[in-house]
């Protein structure tokens, strides 16, 4: 599944969620949507951007940033684009570095920016120094490049 993320107006990104690792949380986001959020940086938590959601989930597909930004450092893979969700907050997040805190707390890892991750690091600055830009996230149909915000403004 794709969804098409809309910061202030502009499709900047596209995300793919796995429903394959994560059927239910996949599920319960394809229900929700389209919602509109905030966009959030995450002050303590590196490259990140967060999302409060309309839903909550349980956890699929746990891993914990502790291990993987140790991981990271040892292997040198690039993490900019990994989607996540943690479910005790409510957030989407999305790395848009590579820069990984080491955090004791679990999340599920979701999915994969495909589309537009060159664009997030801009994005992420301008986040961290002013947050609260309006988010919208809608299904992207996969057989049109036509989102559902563009659908809906017609």
């Amino acid at each position: 599944m794709k969804v098409n993320f809309n910061l202030a107006g502009e499709d900047v990104a596209v995300i793919e969620i796995w429903e394959d690792k994560v059927p239910l949380l996949a599920q319960t986001i394809r229900e929700s949507l389209p919602f509109a959020t905030y966009l959030q940086h995450g002050k303590l938590t590196g490259d990140l951007l967060l999302m409060q959601t309309k839903f909550l989930s349980d956890w699929e597909n746990i891993f914990y940033p502790e291990d993987l930004a140790a991981e990271v450092a040892e292997s040198g893979t690039e993490i900019r684009g990994a989607v996540s969700y943690y479910g005790p907050r409510q957030q989407i997040s999305i790395m848009y570095g590579n820069d990984i805190p080491a955090e004791p707390l679990p999340v599920s890892a979701i999915g994969w920016v495909v589309e537009g991750a060159d664009q997030l690091e801009l994005i992420g600055m301008k986040t961290w120094l002013e947050p609260g830009t309006r988010v919208w996230l809608t299904l992207l149909d996969e057989t049109d490049t036509q989102t559902d915000t563009e659908s809906a403004a017609a």
